[in-house]
């Protein structure tokens, strides 16, 4: 699909490849966004939610004048660095910016912080997120200097404010005493923010701007399609889980049980819908395009994360519904840790075989139609075609 039809296709010809550091840049944001919901998955498990009870500070640290001061530099230089273009002023907002996330980590929440295992957990967690968040703002400015392809801009405009909005749901959390749906929605945000990096770091690899054939297709529905509908279900039960997660279960008290069970009896039916987009998506692209290493890569990487989670899925259950009072054993947290881990990789790779499938595959001719010079043309058709 090209830029023309405004979809995440190919790049128009006048666009040219963005710098190399670009893409370097947003495969280390995805990576380091990736172990930041690791690290909130465990604070989720080990309850550590309010064990630093205030935010944006930790404890009262660092100073809110060296914090306010450095914040505002940094936003001030960026966006004087997106309008002018002048280097000095990226250079000074990465200071800036560096200096900000320098204050969070000589400014502890108390001394020694870093060996109580719960605000470790938490505070440690609010670093890799002002990290992240950082390394976000850089990246859509960089996107919006050099890259020309104006979804790819949009998109990293919109991965800026997601993560704002992440952090300020971050601390609504907090200051609601963890509410179950702001925290739910915190999570479930967190995912959609993970794919965003991953599709800025698929859309400005080098591989995304070669020259190749696009491939024919002629079934009714075209693979594109079906592989949208398949990121949906994915994303779709990422929320379902994020509500079972935070769903409060106590077996003596019915209405909270009672709650919890509709919230996985949902998580189930929308394993089912993940199953059944899945597995078209599967049977498609094994009889159709089984050559084709660009798609059965991920395709078969997925299968085997749906395996994984189905038996973390089935572990975390058990932990939960059996679990009498608190134990946080090293067992239990890796068990509940890794289906959160696997479940935004089972996201991701979903997200990547839709960025092939739009990339590398030509829209779908319906059997009978079209002549057999369209179809040669549509071989001929290259992925710089606008």
């Amino acid at each position: 699909m090209s830029e023309a039809r405004g979809g995440i296709g190919p790049a128009p010809e006048h666009a040219a490849l963005p710098p190399r550091w670009v893409h370097y840049l947003a495969v280390a944001t995805a990576v380091l966004t990736f172990v930041l919901i690791c690290a909130g998955g465990l604070v989720k498990s080990l309850k550590a939610g309010l064990s630093v009870p205030d935010w944006p500070l930790s404890y009262g640290q660092p100073q809110q004048g060296i914090v306010l001061g450095l914040f505002g530099g940094t936003l001030l230089l960026g966006l004087a660095w997106v309008v002018l273009r002048k280097k000095a002023l990226a250079i000074g907002a990465v200071l800036c910016g560096t200096g900000l996330a320098s204050t969070y980590y000589f400014f502890g929440p108390m001394p020694g912080w870093i060996h109580v295992p719960n605000v470790s957990a938490e505070h440690g967690h609010r670093l890799l997120a002002g990290t992240v968040g950082f390394m976000t703002a850089v990246l859509a400015g960089a996107l919006w200097v050099t890259d020309r392809r104006a979804w790819v801009r949009r998109l990293g405009v919109v991965a800026l404010i997601a993560v704002v909005v992440q952090a300020v749901l971050g601390g609504v959390t907090v200051h609601l005493q963890l509410p179950p749906l702001v925290s739910a929605s915190h999570g479930s945000l967190a995912q959609a923010f993970f794919a965003m990096l991953v599709t800025l770091a698929v859309a400005t690899a080098p591989g995304w701007f070669e020259e190749r054939p696009l491939i024919p297709q002629t079934d009714r529905k075209p693979l594109q399609r079906l592989t949208r509908m398949m990121v949906g279900a994915f994303y779709l039960q990422v929320i379902l889980g994020a509500a079972v997660r935070h769903a409060e279960y106590y077996p003596d008290y019915t209405d909270l049980s009672a709650k919890f069970m509709w919230h996985l009896g949902a998580h189930l039916v929308g394993l089912l819908w993940v199953a059944h987009t899945f597995g078209a998506v599967l049977v498609r692209v094994i009889r159709r395009h089984g050559e084709e290493p660009a798609l059965m890569r991920p395709v078969s990487l997925l299968t085997m994360l749906l395996g994984a989670q189905i038996l973390l899925g089935i572990g975390a259950l058990f932990i939960r519904l059996t679990e009498t009072e608190y134990d946080p054993s090293a067992l239990k947290l890796l068990v509940r840790t890794a289906h959160v881990a696997g479940g935004a990789l089972s996201l991701v790779t979903a997200v990547w075989i839709m960025l092939v499938a739009h990339r590398r595959l030509a829209p779908a001719v319906a059997q009978g139609e079209g002549s057999g010079k369209d179809a040669k043309t549509q071989l001929a058709q290259t992925g710089t075609a606008t």
